[in-house]
């Protein structure tokens, strides 16, 4: 094997030679990732909305549900999108709660029959993102009439079945820290009038994930197939029991035209079951600890997937123990070496959402933030303090490439070769932590409505 001092002369050889020589195609426009939203409410009436006329309403251009003690709601009851069932999409709404009893968000879910006479008309079951007056609690997700309590906040869920049939609700991993949560605001108390607070809800596949104000609250694979629904409608909650008012305004849903597979973790927490250490020398280097994928920095090389993979996307959370260099590495072919040929989505410290084209990979990248194999990200970093994670969202669809970073769209490619390859994290120089790494595959494209 190689000493660290020959693979850094390797590497300097290697990018001296592959800078000057690699001259990459210019790409299309940045992709926009607000593209497609579409606004479902429309501020002024219910229109495409149905649910008890006496407990919603439009006022100031806002939907209203409220209760009294004199007008009190027939048990749950909801405010039901006439618009059809959802599938793979992004959710955006606001909403302002104003009591003390909860509300929720209804979505992939199911509208229960109910005779034409009955009293409440309008019950669903299915996932709920809870809306409460009450930090740490909401954000969290529900099953509506159905499994209960699903993924508190903070935490990544997988729900599986066992061969017993009864269902297994696993925390697998934290996804933030709750007490952190509070702390930064990620609530915004009706105490302050006029305070909105934005979800965000997407779901691709059987994974669903929830923001809440640009903080992610909860993650979960789902693969109880008996009692999860892949798409459903929408609607919006008030909670029988005690007088409550909620409001909801910028309602927006973006439909997702890839079709997803089954999510799974690339990383189980535990061990390295499903990954390979190709050098001798870096046995040492890669370990599982405490629910990380931890790694020493040195030697240099990588740890990769025994299996590869073609389109999807991976979620990742990346920690640096101190200022350094790290990288994932995706659709990596051919030999294992020093550099194989791949796109390294970099890792290092302050240069989150920068790429490197290692071996001449077929892209094409924006030539405006390009020198030699490298692009530059497109908006100064988002990242957090060194010691703290930070969220790699990859997104490799057939030719298309997307990288976010804490949320944050930081670069983008196209007609990206399409090839099956391996997924790879780099060691290069300094400690990082890797936890929760899942890969939500991507199977195609839904055909075109007619």
């Amino acid at each position: 094997m190689m000493t660290r001092s020959a693979h850094l002369a390797s590497w300097m050889a290697a990018a001296l030679v592959i800078g000057l020589c690699v001259a990459w195609a210019p790409a299309a426009e940045a992709p926009d990732p607000d593209a497609g939203f579409e606004t479902i409410f429309n501020g002024k009436d219910l229109t495409g909305w149905d649910g008890h006329a006496d407990l919603w309403s439009v006022k100031d251009g806002v939907i209203v549900g409220e209760t009294t003690q004199q007008k009190r709601a027939p048990g749950n009851t909801f405010l039901i999108w006439k618009g059809g069932n959802l599938k793979n999409f992004v959710l955006k709404l606001k909403f302002r709660m104003g009591s003390s009893n909860n509300s929720g968000v209804q979505f992939r879910s199911i509208h229960m029959p109910a005779k034409a006479t009955d009293r409440n008309r309008w019950r669903v079951k299915g996932y709920q993102a809870e809306v409460e007056e009450r930090p740490g609690k909401v954000g969290f997700l529900y099953d509506e009439s159905r499994r209960g309590w699903l993924v508190n906040v903070g935490d990544i869920m997988e729900i599986n079945v066992g061969d017993d049939g009864k269902i297994k609700k696993e925390v697998v991993g934290k996804i933030a820290d709750k007490n952190a949560l509070i702390k930064a605001g990620y609530y915004k108390s009706n105490k302050d009038p006029n305070a909105w607070n934005e979800y965000e809800i997407t779901c691709r596949g059987n994974h669903i994930l929830m923001k809440l104000n640009g903080y992610q609250t909860i993650e979960l694979i789902d693969n109880d197939k008996q009692n999860r629904t892949l798409e459903g409608i929408l609607a919006l909650q008030i909670h029988g029991g005690s007088a409550m008012r909620v409001e909801y305004k910028d309602i927006r849903i973006q439909r997702l035209a890839e079709s997803y597979g089954e999510a799974f973790r690339l990383f189980n927490g535990k061990d390295l079951t499903g990954w390979t250490i190709p050098f001798e020398n870096c046995k040492e280097t890669f370990a599982a600890k405490n629910g990380v994928l931890a790694i020493t920095g040195r030697p240099g090389g990588y740890i990769r997937t025994e299996k590869g993979y073609t389109n999807y996307v991976i979620r990742a959370q990346i920690r640096h123990i101190r200022k350094c260099n790290n990288g994932l590495l995706i659709r990596m072919t051919g030999k294992d070496k020093v550099w194989p040929k791949s796109i390294e989505c970099q890792g290092a410290k302050d240069n989150l959402g920068d790429i490197w084209n290692i071996d001449k990979f077929a892209m094409k990248v924006d030539p405006q933030r390009t020198r030699g194999r490298h692009t530059r990200k497109m908006h100064p970093t988002k990242e957090n303090p060194v010691g703290e994670w930070n969220q790699y969202e990859v997104v490799m669809n057939k030719g298309d490439l997307r990288m976010y970073v804490n949320g944050l769209l930081q670069n983008w490619g196209n007609d990206c070769e399409e090839v099956e390859g391996k997924i790879c994290l780099q060691s290069e120089g300094g400690p990082v932590e890797w936890r929760n790494i899942v890969l939500i595959p991507i199977t195609g494209e839904k055909p075109a409505e007619k």
